[in-house]
């Protein structure tokens, strides 16, 4: 019997890009860490040249009083004629050194030893913290030197600084040195003392550092969490959320750039889901025709070609919505515009020669020409389509032989675009309703169309950064006006913010 193998449940799949949390790895304590670490380093750099700066003047000064003692003792020498003195010393070499020792006063923590043929001959009088002249180490450093000789050494009572400076005495064979030595061990560990209190000080600011850097670090990576749990927290549907810019330094610029490119999320499937709807919405309908005209398709030829044309008909009334929801999303797409230095004149003239061929309808030009200001940046084929989708409107709802202006001036800051004309008019309440995707004015202005036109021109203003108006009133006519700027970008970056 082949035995039945269960399997395994298989390890949760972490997401991709996101890594599993670290303590170490977190923002503020890798920031605490670089700031504790600069500070110790620092701290001990300080620590380190201080210890040094201070036993190099420690050396330096006990080297000074060492000098004076070596110079007060040739003084001694000469008066009594040993080491080149005018005679020889009375007694000799010996002598010289008893003499010498018991007129002398050594300071405190310092001592005096002589050697005679590189023997201990004879030591200060007042004991000193530790006997040297029975280290024979010492003594055999000592009787060595043919010139004064300065050195550090160790003794019972700790760090000794010495000089040894040899002595001859005219007349007198013995060879001897002198060694002067004092003890530096108490002034070192005072500076021992003052490095182990610094250090002490340094690390109780290094703690006191770190809790401060710990919540300097948490206000500074703040936005950042938020950022991140505003990242999590968005989906298609929910895009709305927005993060608080309360600083102008590096993390509020990141914080302004995620803003914005959540704004073009949001215009993208707002986009998206309003060109899903109105597809849902308006091709609905004729497909609903078609489909019905196809399944009950009759056998008469005259039935059946009544069927087809109406078909076909519908079909072509798809075709035209597509096209024109297509224009109406690109128009509202970042990167729709491809602005250029273009002549007003020139642009209202292209469109009145257009226009002219939509409709047996008077067309005229009405362009106030500025010789000053001639010229703008934009884009041309939309602009065209703009001008063109209100001329056609103007045509559907205009009486043949009707009058249609278009016409153009120069501002002082924009450029003004109009198309005019003699119809019915519309009534205030539906001038704002009239921009909106599907919507058409009263009746009396007709039902052509899937009304998408003025959506199309709306969106083409803006996406100018500018406007259009209406001036209408029943019975009137009405007057469309386009005001775009003098240059417009491209919007590469994003929705435009004054």
């Amino acid at each position: 019997m082949t035995p039945v193998r269960t399997a395994e449940p298989a390890p949760p799949k972490q997401a991709v890009g996101m890594p599993g949390r670290h303590p170490l790895r977190s923002i503020r304590v890798r920031l605490l860490g670089r700031m504790l670490m600069l500070v110790g380093l620092t701290l001990a750099s300080l620590t380190g040249a201080e210890s040094f700066i201070l036993t190099a003047r420690l050396n330096e000064r006990v080297d000074r009083e060492l000098a004076h003692d070596i110079e007060a003792f040739r003084s001694f020498a000469t008066t009594t004629g040993a080491s080149g003195g005018a005679g020889p010393a009375p007694g000799g070499l010996r002598a010289l050194f008893v003499s010498y020792l018991e007129g002398y006063i050594p300071e405190h923590g310092q001592t005096l030893i002589t050697l005679v043929d590189s023997e201990p001959y004879r030591r200060s009088a007042e004991e000193p913290p530790a006997r040297l002249d029975t280290d024979s180490a010492l003594m055999d450093r000592a009787a060595a030197v043919r010139s004064p000789s300065y050195g550090d050494a160790k003794s019972a009572a700790g760090s000794v600084r010495f000089v040894a400076v040899p002595v001859t005495v005219a007349g007198d064979a013995p060879r001897g040195v002198l060694v002067i030595a004092t003890f530096t061990q108490q002034e070192r560990d005072h500076i021992s003392e003052s490095i182990r209190i610094q250090i002490c000080l340094g690390l109780g600011a290094m703690l006191l550092s770190a809790c401060v850097g710990w919540i300097f670090a948490s206000r500074i990576v703040a936005p950042l969490r938020l950022l991140r749990d505003t990242a999590r927290s968005i989906h298609e549907s929910d895009i709305t959320r927005r993060i608080p810019v309360q600083d102008r330094d590096e993390i509020g610029q990141l914080a302004g750039t995620f803003n914005d490119m959540l704004d073009r999320l949001d215009d993208a499937f707002s986009t998206k889901r309003q060109f899903m709807n109105d597809v849902g919405h308006e091709l609905r309908t004729p497909i609903t025709i078609v489909l019905s005209r196809l399944e009950t398709l009759p056998d008469e030829p005259a039935d059946r070609a009544r069927t087809v044309a109406v078909v076909t008909d519908e079909l072509h009334r798809m075709h035209r919505m597509a096209e024109e929801l297509l224009m109406l999303a690109k128009a509202r797409r970042p990167d729709a515009l491809r602005p250029e230095d273009l002549s007003l004149s020139e642009l209202i003239e292209e469109v009145y020669v257009k226009a002219a061929a939509l409709a047996e309808r008077r067309w005229l030009l009405d362009f106030a020409e500025n010789p000053h200001r001639d010229t703008l940046h934009a884009d041309r084929q939309l602009l065209t389509q703009a001008m063109i989708q209100l001329a056609q409107n103007a045509a559907q709802h205009t009486e043949e032989h009707g009058r249609i202006w278009i016409g153009g001036r120069a501002g002082h800051d924009r450029v003004e675009l109009w198309v005019r004309d003699t119809g019915p008019g519309i009534r205030p309440a539906d001038q704002q309703r009239v921009f909106e995707r599907f919507t058409r004015a009263q009746e009396s202005r007709g039902r052509t169309g899937a009304g998408l036109g003025l959506a199309i021109v709306k969106a083409i203003a803006e996406a100018h950064h500018g406007e259009v108006r209406l001036d209408s009133s029943p019975g009137r006519g009405a007057t469309f006006t386009l005001l775009i700027p003098y240059v417009t970008h491209a919007l590469n970056g994003g929705p435009h913010r004054p």
